[in-house]
């Protein structure tokens, strides 16, 4: 099980690390991720706003995976099309951006929730 606690944690650190950054300070973060700064920020700082707090909750899991079991499966819808979704935004261009190569990192979270999620499962009540 200490596994599944270092992979809810770091997925925790993850999303806080993106997240908080863009939440803030989204005017510094966006180009070293190779991405223009647009003049209204709101709908950046609102994915940040949810990065951050399923990270939140991402912390939640590695502190007790049974009770915040749901949450995974939010990591999962959550996660798992975000590859595709930065592609679609820029095409093969974005293929070699650290944009892109981070998303691939969500990729990987998202694999290893549903993983945790099909090998754990929870006891059905008699």
């Amino acid at each position: 099980m200490r596994f599944w606690k270092l992979v809810f944690a770091l997925a925790a650190l993850f999303n806080l690390a993106v997240g908080l950054p863009l939440l803030l300070a989204p005017e510094a973060l966006l180009p070293i991720l190779g991405q223009a700064v647009p003049d209204d920020l709101l709908m950046v700082r609102l994915a940040a706003l949810l990065i951050t707090v399923l990270g939140i909750g991402y912390g939640m899991a590695a502190r007790d995976h049974l009770a915040n079991r749901p949450i995974l499966w939010l990591g999962v819808l959550g996660k798992a099309p975000i590859p595709l979704l930065v592609w679609l935004s820029g095409g093969a261009a974005v293929l070699s951006s650290s944009t892109f190569m981070l998303s691939l990192g969500d990729l990987v979270f998202a694999a290893l929730f549903l993983l945790y999620l099909m090998t754990h499962r929870t006891r059905q009540a008699a």
